[in-house]
């Protein structure tokens, strides 16, 4: 009898392996929040609706902070550019390096914003504090024609 569950078992970890191996080799590659790129170019490339909470934590890491938003909608916050590369040096030798970020130093954050699914719905893009910025979807709608800003 345990031989027959050791197969069942092995035959089930490969199955959900190969599944699992097949959902992620369809999701398209979101871009990286890098102070390199105009952050229009990100928030045009960022594929809404595709991108899972696993995906993203995968691919972007662990998010500075998480929040819920005005909406009520789960949101998690990156920073990207104005970072500077700093190593100390510690009383017993050893050398560490941080990246740290300083007032005025062009730090961008962008929000993630999930639905109640756990998938990217939309990206929120700042620069200097709260809502002076720009979305994904606001952008991607502009890029499709469908609709001007009503500002």
């Amino acid at each position: 009898m345990k031989p027959v569950l050791n197969v069942l078992l092995a035959l089930t970890m490969v199955v959900s392996t190969a599944a699992l191996a097949g959902q992620t080799g369809r999701l398209p590659m979101p871009p990286n929040f890098t102070g390199q790129e105009a952050p229009e170019v990100i928030l045009r490339a960022y594929p809404l609706g595709d991108v899972t909470k696993q995906a993203a934590f995968s691919h972007h890491g662990k998010a500075v902070r998480t929040l819920t938003l005005p909406n009520g909608k789960e949101g998690w916050v990156y920073e990207g550019g104005g970072k500077q590369a700093q190593t100390y040096q510690s009383p017993t030798k050893g050398k560490q390096t941080v990246y740290e970020t300083g007032p005025g130093n062009g730090v961008r954050t962008f929000t993630l914003v999930f639905d109640d699914k756990g998938v990217v719905i939309d990206v929120l893009y700042n620069e200097q504090g709260r809502h002076d910025g720009l979305t994904a979807l606001q952008t991607q709608r502009k890029d499709r024609g469908e609709g001007a800003d009503k500002h």
